[in-house]
């Protein structure tokens, strides 16, 4: 059996600071959206599971909506986030990092892969917690770091915009059979 390997250094010793940030804790912004980042990976993992997870009337059409919204997480969001780290010289951490890094961690998912009505509470649940998370970050860097700023509203706008249409879903009513 082969030994974990060490940790990668994600964070260097000295971050990069650049002219549009005023009067803001680099550092402070560089853990914010560290914690982002996670987030972001951990709620593809959480959709990509339910995708495929889930079973009975509508679950196909309903894993659709989730490896949609999965994709938004990482292709968009994910990579968005890790674009604007790479501005402060910050790599994406190490995977083993994640869950600790992440704000808003994974709900906890039903066992039964046919209440789907579960699954959807979940990932209401998961986006609250980003909305709650992304609407703090806006707070911090409002008119202080505009490139941040402009990056989490539309973040944010994405993560109602996911949290309406999985509340719309559960409302549709009885998607358990």
């Amino acid at each position: 059996m082969s030994k974990e390997p060490p940790k990668y250094k994600y964070v260097p010793d000295e971050l990069w600071t650049t002219p549009d940030l005023k009067d803001i804790d680099a550092k402070k912004v560089v853990d914010l959206l560290l914690a982002a980042l996670a987030d972001e990976i951990l709620a593809f993992h959480q959709y990509m599971l339910t995708a495929y997870a889930i079973k009975g009337p509508n679950s196909e059409e309903i894993s659709e909506v989730f490896k949609k919204i999965a994709m938004d997480e990482l292709n968009d969001h994910f990579t968005r986030i890790a674009e604007r780290l790479q501005d402060f010289n910050v790599d994406i951490p190490d995977f083993r990092d994640f869950w600790s890094l992440s704000r808003c961690k994974q709900p906890p998912l039903p066992s039964d892969p046919y209440d789907i009505d579960a699954w959807l509470k979940a990932a209401i649940e998961a986006e609250e917690c980003a909305i709650a998370y992304y609407r703090e970050i806006y707070d911090y860097v409002k008119d202080r770091d505009v490139r941040t700023e402009e990056l989490i509203e539309h973040i944010l706008s994405d993560e109602i915009e996911h949290y309406t249409l999985f509340k719309n879903l559960l409302s549709k009513g009885k998607l358990k059979s």
